[in-house]
């Protein structure tokens, strides 16, 4: 005896009317699990509302205008800051070892006003050359460049490496700087700012 398979049987969608209060539930819903700037969530919460609001013929508009106050009320209670989502990420980013003009590349990438791209990179303190050196230094020291070569293939890979920290966004100074360091004792200076 063979048994027939059994039909796939999909559960059907419920679908649930985006009122704002649906909108601010999937928003905490979303925030609890991840960081988000008001653009995100924005698009996240359009994303999301867009079947339903379909399904109960709700104009796009009316969605949109929904969407934009919850956001607004979030940005309002705190729960979104995009200044200080901005500075954080830029943070992260000079601790990971990348450059100054890297990290503004990012931050406009991910949407952030101008003023908030510029207060960010300021709160990260330093002059940005100083800043770009120390995180040239933690580039070559977690990819094993410069001084972290045998001496008889650091000739060899210089040009290589230089352009890597270049393609990283860093100045040809700077790359110089961190790849012709005599000692890995020179790097870890620029590192921990004994320089």
């Amino acid at each position: 005896m063979t048994e027939e398979p059994k039909p796939d049987k999909k559960r059907a969608r419920k679908f649930a009317e985006p009122t704002k209060k649906w909108l601010r539930d999937q928003a905490l819903r979303y925030l609890n699990r991840f960081p988000a700037t008001s653009h995100k969530m924005a698009q996240h919460l359009l994303r999301k509302a867009e079947p339903h609001a379909e399904h109960f013929d709700i104009a796009r508009e009316t969605l949109k205008s929904d969407v934009d106050a919850v956001v607004a009320e979030l940005v309002k209670v705190g729960f979104i800051n995009d200044a200080e989502f901005a500075a954080s990420k830029a943070r992260l980013m000079a601790r990971q070892g990348r450059s100054v003009a890297q990290i503004g590349l990012k931050l406009q990438e991910m949407e952030f006003s101008d003023d908030q791209q510029a207060r960010a990179l300021e709160e990260l303190g330093a002059e940005r050359t100083a800043l770009d050196r120390r995180a040239a230094a933690r580039f070559v020291k977690r990819r094993r460049f410069g001084p972290y070569k045998p001496e008889e293939t650091r000739s060899e890979r210089r040009n290589r490496e230089l352009a890597s920290l270049a393609r990283q966004g860093f100045s040809f100074d700077v790359a110089t700087l961190v790849i012709d360091a005599e000692t890995v004792e020179v790097i870890e200076a620029i590192i921990y700012g004994d320089e």
